[in-house]
């Protein structure tokens, strides 16, 4: 392990010192409430379509937990801003179609609550 490691500071410190540049994209991490914008009391919500996906984070760069059907319950906790294009955090309230376990927090896309 520290063989590569120490390759590695090689190969970046070469790149570096012969004018290279090195792109360091943050990765997209969980996000919880933190993001949030507007909280509101405790609300459940159904999902209103089918193929919603269920994040780690308000965004489509934020890994994907599962995909949530028409009919799956989520309560909702709070959003990114206003309530179109906007990204609600919440949990699921019982075991989705797709096997999400109850209790899993993540964001969904607002437009797809109803």
């Amino acid at each position: 392990m520290k063989i590569k490691r120490k390759a590695s500071m090689v190969v970046l410190s070469t790149a570096l010192m012969l004018g290279g540049s090195i792109a360091l994209a943050p990765t997209a991490s969980a996000v919880g409430s933190s993001a949030c914008q507007f909280n509101s009391p405790d609300v459940n919500f159904k999902v209103s379509t089918s193929g919603a996906r269920f994040r780690t984070g308000p965004g489509k760069r934020y890994r994907a937990i599962g995909t949530l059907y028409r009919g799956d319950s989520f309560r909702y906790f709070c959003r990114t801003r206003g309530f179109e294009n906007s990204w609600s955090y919440g949990k699921i309230l019982k075991r989705t179609t797709t096997g999400i376990h109850p209790g899993t927090r993540g964001w969904v896309y607002s437009k797809y609550l109803d």
